[in-house]
Order: structure tokens, then C-alpha cells, then sequence
């Protein structure tokens, strides 16, 4: 280009700018409307708007519906406008105040775009000469984002974004979306239907956007869903307004007219924010100036069935005037909502970066952040096991679904007292039950009655036979009973040493996400936590294999009184269980029940029938007092052993030792290699930090903008 055509081409873009300019200013009226649009300019400008919604003017509506054409209508730009296919994605037309009159035209990729899809796109840029090049930028568009050709795509989900500055331009952005439909044909899919529904609807879904909802008279409203949407998306009606377009396409008099004339006086689909109509230019119409156009709307307007409405309700003029209004106080609004969610997007970004920690390249770098991570990691795995749960990474509030597994010692508590209660329900191999008794426990363990297992320990002792004499046993058959009756107690207890260690792991693996970058993350669960948990998990499992060898293996030994008073209380209870029973069967009822004796001849049958009934036998004897003291010595085992599992294997083998599995001292010790390999950054994690910083700068300066335009605002009330 040479330098004269270049001086032309910048005349040709400023006064494109001015024209546009010109048009828009009837979007702004006073100082304070400027000044608030500004504000929301600035934050814009900044790239706030990446992060937080900003107020904006959405276009939407049905395919043919005459979004283009209002948007033309509103900005003087000439979008090119059809009857059939034309919108094939979003244009936001972003109307900025500045020094120079310019025009910029670039395409934002669709996050769905590939890295080098990103980059191809990212670097389109439409030259604008004049009013008339916009349908050659939206073909160059249309072109980049792969919407042209055999086979190319209908719809796309990129952006084209129109920059127009000058220094008389209202800060805003009106845009234009693709139009609903729901019939597929042969140029568009039920996909592809899908695909506009969800892009217009994301954009109605932005709550600080205002709806203008564009409805063609020339169609049935029934086949425009529009309303419908923003109803739903908007149901206050606080920031929708309903725009009728095409009122000179349908026969005065008409059904239809009447219909489109309800609709507009709020009589039939009622928004808070009412109706407005637009009569924009057709083909026949197609090279109106824009004073031509504007002139056609008047008298059409002045010579029809919309003569009655008020002025304020017709015509382009008046729709800038009510969008301004709509705008001003939607900013006004929004601007507090605005300023929190960019106070909580700063906070965010100051606490992901904490967590990314500082750029680190050399080796003290790298030290340093692993010596801040086993720290805060110490400190927490030590409040965790000892419950106190003070520090705000334990905060539990309503919809937090890992708050318990985050409280360790509440964890483990948990844990095992549901091994305890398993140990007593599943830990013995079979449930002997009483003769005149029924099992009441609900148990995955075989039972057998009494006098049946009676049978096994006899057949048992003379397995076991020594040099006791008749009508006594051999000690060791209480060792072989208890020794087949705990079998249970190893697969239980293994089970609680997983589930322990799965505890650990996981407050570990919280803490960590929680106070480093996800690759730091990766790399301390993978080479350090996990091996040091694992070897943790493999003491502990010889603690406890430790703990139950003697009982498999060693004649029970025990000093404990509580066996005797086990096996009184039993040979008690099932004597007192026979004796009411016989009485009960001589003379219907028990020693509980029983009324006074009637004479001595009466009592003297009762005793020689419980003399009978009590007599004891030296042999069934033997046999039920070895079942008896394996029994009680099974109760007393039982209880030693599941508090030795959970004081001297769980507590002091692994609970005990967590907070030292990466503590400062084990961080001091790491090889140069050791640091390199867990402290190191990767480029994820430099891009992530480049991104929040960026983010971060960009939300302290909105904020920055924010604080000063409140100031101002409270000394001009003031004043």
C-alpha cells in the first residue's frame, strides 16, 4: 500500500468511525450516563470482561427475524442482512471513546479451538475501508472460522469482534447472534439447531446483558421462541425488551396486524419492560441512506394501525432512547455486583498463585518452596490427628462433600470404632448358641447350638489328650478353640490397616491440592507422600501381624480376673436358664414366678427332680467347662487385641508418624536430584502463573477504576 492510499484508507476508516459515533450518541444522553458507561468502558477495555460479565445489548432472535438489521439500524453499521441463512455467529460490535478514530476487526476462538487453531485465528485482521467492505470482513470471517466450502461447518461458536473508537462514542456493546431455528433442511442440522440455541442462550444467560428480543410480524409467534427463552433466563422481566419487526410486511386490517398491535400495547405476552417496533429496510429498500430509511419508518408509522401508539414506543429514534434508559439503569444496578465479583475474582487469583508459589529455576528456589509446602503440610496433618480443627482448611459448611475426610482423627476415630463393633459381631468363626436360645445377632458367621459344639470339643480333648486325668482336660484345648475361633481376626484387621492408610492418603491428598500447583501436586503423592505412606502401611501391617501371632499361635496366657467372672457368668446364667426351665416343667413356673410352697410332699418332688435335673457329669462337665473358658478367653482377647491394634499398631505405627512423612527436616535432607525432581515447574504450571498474573493485574485495575468512580460519585452527591 502506498503511503497515499494509506492517508485514504485512514480518512476512509475515521470517517466510518465518526458515522458510527454519530449514530450511537443517541445511546448516551447526560454527564452521569457517560460517566457510567465509562467506568464499564474501562473495565472493558482492561479485559474485566473476560472474567466477569460486563452490561452489553444482546440481538436475538428467529432466523429472518431482523436482528441485523435493528443492529444496523442502532450503530450504522451495515451488517449484510438476507432472507435466508445468514447470521453464522456471534459479532460484537464493541463501541469505545477515544482519541483517534479507528476501526479494528479480529475473531475471538471458541475455547473448543485447537492451540494452533487459537493462534491462526488470533491473528485475523479485517481492513475496513468503508460502510461497504463489512460484507467482505464478514466473508473473510466466515472464511477463517473453516464456514465456507463443500462440507465446511454452518454454525460456528468464534466470535468476530468489531472495535469502533472515536472521541464522540458511547461505551458499549451491542451484539448480534445467529438466529433460532428449529426445522433442520439441507443447509442446517438438528445439531446445528442445538448448537444456536446454546449460543444464544450463554449469551441470555449473562445476567448483566440486555434482551432485546426481536420478533418478525411476518411470522406466527408461535414459531419464535425467543420470548420463551428470555422469559425463563429473565423471568423478572428486569432487563428484556420485546422488539416487533417487520410491521409493514402484514396486511393492514388483518388477523395478524391485530395480533402484533396487542402484542406491542403489553396486552399478550406481557414484559416488564414492554414492546417496541421497528420498521427496518427491505430489498426493494436495500440502498436507503440511513436518513431515507429513517424518514420510510416515519411514514409508515404515521399512516398505519400503529398511529395510536405513543412515540416513545416507535421507531429507531425512540428504541436508542429506551435502550439508553434500560442501559443506565442496569449499569447503575450491576456496578456493585460488578465490583464484588471483581473483589472475588482478585482473591481467587491471589490464592492460586499462592498456590503456584514464585517463579523457582534455581536450586535454592526450588528448596524454599518445598520447605514452605512441608511447613503448612506439617502443621496441618498434625492439627488433623490431633482434632483441632481450627484452621480453615478443616471448614465445614453446607454442600462441601469432603469436609469429614479432610478431619482426620474424626476419620480414623470412625474407622475403628466400626472395626470394633465388626470384630465383635464378625470376628469369631462360629456363634455357639445357647441350647434354650436362638442366635439374635445378625451375623455373616455359621452358628451352632450348644450341645452340638459340645460334641466338637469332645472330640476335640481327645485329640488333645495328655497325661490329665479322666473327667479333666487338657489346657490346650482352650488354646485350640480360641485358635479357630479368631481365624476372622486377621482379614477384619487387614482391612482396617487399608482403610487407615486410605485415610491418610487422603488427607494428605487434600492438603496438598490445597497449598501447591497441581504439578507439584503430582509429584510429591508420586515419588514422595505415597512410597513414605506405603512404607508406613507396611510397619504398621507387621505391627499388627505382630499383635496377632500370639493368639494364633501361643497357648492363651492371660492375668486377668475378668476371665473367672467371664466364666461364673456364664455357667451362672445357663444354671439359673436350666433351673427355671425345669421348674418350670414340673410345676409351670420359674423362681421369679413362683407362688408359695403348699406343703412339704410338693417340695419334696421339686427337689428330687431339680437333684436330678442338676446333677452334674464329670465327662459333659469337663467338656463344657474347657467351652466355657475358651469362651470367656476369647471375650477377654478380644478386647485386648482390638485396643492393641488401634493404641501400639495404628496410632504409634502410622497415625503417630504422619506429620513427619514430608516435615522441614525431611525437606533439608532432600539430593539436589530429590529437589530438583519435586520442586521443579513445568510449563503448564509457568503458563497457569502468567495467565493468573495477568488475570490479577486486570482485576486490580478494574478495581483501581472501580474505587476511583465511587469516590467521584460520592463527592459529586455530596457536593
Amino acid at each position: 500500500m502506498t503511503r497515499k492510499q494509506a492517508r485514504k484508507h485512514s480518512k476512509m476508516a475515521t470517517d466510518l468511525a465518526k458515522d458510527i459515533s454519530q449514530k450511537t450518541s443517541g445511546l448516551v444522553q447526560s454527564s452521569n450516563h457517560r460517566d457510567l458507561l465509562d467506568i464499564v468502558d474501562s473495565l472493558r477495555s482492561h479485559g474485566v470482561s473476560h472474567y466477569v460479565d460486563l452490561p452489553q445489548i444482546i440481538v436475538c432472535g428467529s432466523q429472518s427475524s431482523g436482528k441485523s438489521s435493528t443492529l444496523e439500524s442502532l450503530s450504522g453499521i451495515a451488517f449484510p442482512t438476507a432472507e435466508g441463512l445468514c447470521t453464522r455467529f456471534a459479532t460484537e460490535l464493541i463501541l469505545r471513546r477515544g482519541d483517534k478514530p479507528e476501526i479494528k476487526v479480529h475473531i475471538q476462538p471458541s475455547t473448543s479451538r485447537s492451540k494452533e487453531e487459537r493462534a491462526r485465528l488470533l491473528a485475523f485482521n479485517g481492513k475496513t475501508k468503508d460502510q461497504n467492505d463489512f460484507p467482505r470482513i464478514i466473508d473473510a470471517a466466515k472464511d477463517a472460522m473453516g464456514l465456507v466450502g463443500e462440507g465446511s461447518k454452518i454454525f460456528s461458536t468464534d466470535v468476530l469482534r468489531i472495535e469502533s473508537t472515536s472521541p464522540t462514542a458511547p461505551n458499549l456493546t451491542l451484539v448480534d447472534l445467529p438466529g433460532l431455528f428449529g426445522a433442520s433442511d439441507k443447509n442446517q442440522s438438528d445439531d446445528d439447531a442445538a448448537l444456536v440455541h446454546d449460543l444464544v442462550v450463554s449469551y441470555m444467560r449473562q445476567r448483566r446483558s440486555i434482551i432485546l428480543a426481536v420478533v418478525a410480524a411476518d411470522n406466527p409467534f408461535a414459531n419464535q421462541p425467543v420470548t420463551k427463552f428470555a422469559r425463563e433466563i429473565d423471568p423478572s422481566g428486569l432487563r428484556t425488551l420485546g422488539l416487533i419487526t417487520k410491521p409493514d410486511k402484514i396486511d393492514s386490517g388483518s388477523e395478524s396486524e391485530r395480533y402484533y398491535v396487542e402484542l406491542a400495547q403489553n396486552m399478550n405476552v406481557k414484559l416488564n419492560l414492554g414492546w417496541h417496533v421497528l420498521r427496518n429496510r427491505s430489498h426493494t429498500t436495500a440502498n436507503d441512506t440511513i436518513e431515507e430509511r429513517d424518514k420510510r419508518e416515519k411514514e409508515f408509522f404515521a399512516n398505519s394501525a400503529w398511529k395510536t401508539f405513543d412515540e416513545s414506543q416507535l421507531g429507531v429514534g425512540s428504541l436508542r432512547s429506551r435502550l439508553r434508559d434500560i442501559l443506565w439503569k442496569q449499569v447503575q444496578t450491576e456496578l456493585p455486583g460488578v465490583k464484588t465479583e471483581v473483589q472475588a475474582g482478585i482473591k481467587d487469583c491471589k490464592s492460586k498463585l499462592a498456590l503456584l508459589g514464585k517463579a523457582r529455576s534455581t536450586m535454592r528456589e526450588k528448596h524454599t518452596y518445598l520447605q514452605r509446602i512441608s511447613s503448612i503440610l506439617s502443621k496441618l496433618v498434625q492439627a488433623a490427628i490431633d482434632g483441632v480443627y481450627a484452621d480453615q482448611f478443616f471448614e465445614s459448611f453446607p454442600g462441601q462433600q469432603d469436609a469429614f475426610e479432610r478431619r482426620l482423627r474424626a476419620h480414623v476415630q470412625k474407622i475403628l470404632s466400626g472395626y470394633a463393633e465388626k470384630m465383635c459381631v464378625d470376628g469369631h468363626a462360629l456363634e455357639i448358641v445357647e441350647d434354650d436360645l436362638r442366635p439374635t445377632r445378625i451375623s455373616s458367621r455359621r452358628y451352632m447350638i450348644r450341645l452340638d459344639y459340645l460334641e466338637v470339643v469332645k472330640e476335640l480333648m481327645v485329640e488333645c489328650r495328655g497325661r490329665e486325668l479322666p473327667g479333666t482336660f487338657n489346657p490346650l484345648v482352650v488354646g485350640d478353640l480360641f485358635s479357630r475361633q479368631c481365624k476372622p481376626w486377621e482379614l477384619i484387621t487387614q482391612n482396617l490397616v487399608e482403610q487407615i492408610h486410605e485415610a491418610a492418603a487422603s488427607t494428605f491428598n487434600r492438603i496438598i491440592t490445597e497449598i501447591c500447583d497441581n504439578n507439584t501436586k503430582t509429584r510429591l503423592m508420586k515419588h514422595h507422600i505415597q512410597p513414605a505412606l506405603h512404607r508406613l502401611r507396611g510397619d504398621l501391617k507387621d505391627k499388627v501381624d505382630e499383635l496377632l501371632e500370639p493368639h494364633l499361635s501361643i497357648h492363651p496366657i492371660t492375668y486377668n480376673d475378668y476371665l473367672t467372672e467371664t466364666v461364673q457368668d456364664i455357667q451362672t446364667k445357663r444354671h439359673d436358664r436350666k433351673f427355671d426351665n425345669l421348674l418350670d416343667e414340673i410345676c409351670n413356673y420359674t423362681t421369679e414366678t413362683a407362688p408359695a410352697v403348699a406343703n412339704n410332699v410338693a417340695l419334696r418332688y421339686i427337689l428330687c427332680h431339680l437333684q436330678h435335673g442338676t446333677r452334674p457329669n464329670v465327662k459333659e462337665y469337663s467338656a463344657s467347662l474347657a467351652a466355657d473358658v475358651a469362651a470367656a478367653y476369647y471375650q477377654v482377647a478380644l478386647k485386648k487385641f482390638i485396643d492393641d491394634v488401634s493404641v501400639n499398631a495404628i496410632e504409634t505405627c502410622l497415625i503417630q508418624c504422619l506429620p513427619n512423612v514430608f516435615s522441614p527436616d525431611v525437606v533439608w535432607d532432600l539430593s539436589d536430584e530429590e529437589v530438583e525432581k519435586l520442586g521443579s515447574e513445568d510449563d503448564g504450571t509457568v503458563k497457569k502463573r502468567t495467565e493468573l498474573a495477568k488475570k490479577l493485574d486486570v482485576l486490580e485495575t478494574g478495581l483501581k477504576d472501580l474505587d476511583a468512580f465511587t469516590a467521584r460519585s460520592s463527592t459529586h452527591a455530596v457536593v
